[in-house]
């Protein structure tokens, strides 16, 4: 590991101290200890024991930590727009965050003088954002690593006017921290208390990108003379993650299935046939083309029936910067569409694994006929990283 003058404090575990060691070097022409020369080994030059055990496992088995995972969301400044018009109201009121990463948004808020802030995040990034709060002299904010079922015991309050928790997934209901956002509601939201965000939409939309099924799909007919054809039908089912270029995109948006955190009930039904939807779905496509793949996107929306100037919606632009990343399902079976055409089918989402989001995704889709009457129908697996 390079040297460093100040390495971060919050490398350091709770209640652990450096201890400082010196060394004596001695004086080459006398032989005598000279002060001169006397070596301090402290905290720039001596590992924590996190720094000594640290493996390349931490990082993978901690992503979050990861300030590369932090840094998109401090730059998206529209989020951050959205959540500063929350937090002008935030004076006098406790507010709770779940999912906090490097804490920014619960920073904001005990500067806003709320009366007090908890912040929550299963990564180790919160024992970072809990120096920075320390340094900016912030006294109502209180950092904790962990479950929220486990560490609620130990919040300095009881019940929370605001709960901000980005429960929202990539298919609506299969982010784990849905989970977190209905014990909250249930457990720990005040009377009158609102949560933020609480509603989100998941949209669709057509591309046409023949490039890509030929990097992804068809590259496997012929590796290094090799046929690989099983791996083709491996790359079928996987869900890809990835922003769309907006020259690829060929049909208009549709929004197919919303829901609402403060309606939303099977918090203690452990039933995973209860944790997902079916609904139908229509695009309209804008020129003549081919579909290849089935992109979905969710915003994010919040109602404040006691504050209207708090109100915000989180939108998603296919092909822009967004807040959130697209997801795609390759069509087992290209779809062509003329200007104007109809492409309309259903999708099914199940989630198989609450805690870890692996989610089960099927697709049908079809044309109206005008160039060819063609059906396809997909099953895709998602899963969080």
């Amino acid at each position: 590991m390079p040297s460093r003058k100040n390495p971060p404090p919050y490398e350091l575990g709770q209640g652990q101290q450096r201890k400082k060691k010196v060394f004596n070097t001695k004086n080459v022409t006398n032989g005598a200890c000279s002060p001169l020369t006397r070596t301090v080994a402290n905290e720039s030059l001596l590992a924590t024991e996190g720094e000594k055990n640290a493996t390349s496992k931490s990082l993978y088995g901690d992503p979050a930590a990861r300030i590369s995972s932090n840094l998109y969301s401090i730059s998206d400044r529209i989020r951050l727009r959205a959540y500063q018009s929350v937090l002008k109201g935030i004076k006098g009121k406790s507010l709770l965050h779940i999912g906090c990463g490097m804490g920014l948004i619960s920073l904001m808020a005990a500067r806003n003088l709320a009366s007090a802030v908890v912040a929550i995040d299963h990564s180790a990034i919160v024992d970072a954002a809990q120096v920075v709060a320390k340094q900016n002299g912030l006294q109502n904010i209180s950092f904790f690593r962990g479950s929220l079922r486990e560490m609620m015991g130990n919040f300095p309050v009881k019940k929370f006017d605001v709960i901000l928790c980005e429960w929202m997934g990539t298919f609506l209901v299969n982010d784990p921290l849905l989970e977190d956002a209905l014990f909250a509601r249930e457990h720990l939201l005040a009377e009158n208390g609102v949560m933020c965000p609480d509603g989100s939409s998941i949209h669709i939309v057509g591309v046409s990108d023949y490039a890509f099924y030929l990097e992804t799909v068809e590259y496997w007919s012929n590796v290094y003379g090799f046929k690989m054809e099983p791996m083709k039908g491996l790359v079928r089912q996987e869900v890809e993650t990835c922003a769309i270029p907006a020259s690829n995109i060929v049909t208009s948006t549709s929004l197919i299935h919303t829901v609402n955190i403060t309606e939303f009930r099977d918090a203690d039904n452990k039933d995973t046939d209860e944790r997902g939807f079916t609904v139908p779905f229509s695009v309209r496509a804008t020129c003549n083309t081919t579909v290849n793949y089935l992109t979905f996107f969710v915003d994010a929306t919040f109602t404040n029936p006691h504050d209207p100037g708090a109100n915000f919606v989180i939108g998603i632009r296919p092909g822009g910067n967004n807040a959130w990343t697209e997801t795609s399902v390759g069509l087992p079976q290209p779809l062509p569409l003329k200007c104007g055409e109809t492409l309309s089918g259903e999708l099914r989402v199940r989630v198989l694994n609450r805690e870890r989001g692996v989610t089960l995704v099927e697709v049908t889709a079809q044309t109206d006929g005008k160039v060819l009457k063609e059906k396809t129908t997909g099953s895709y697996t998602y899963q969080r990283f």
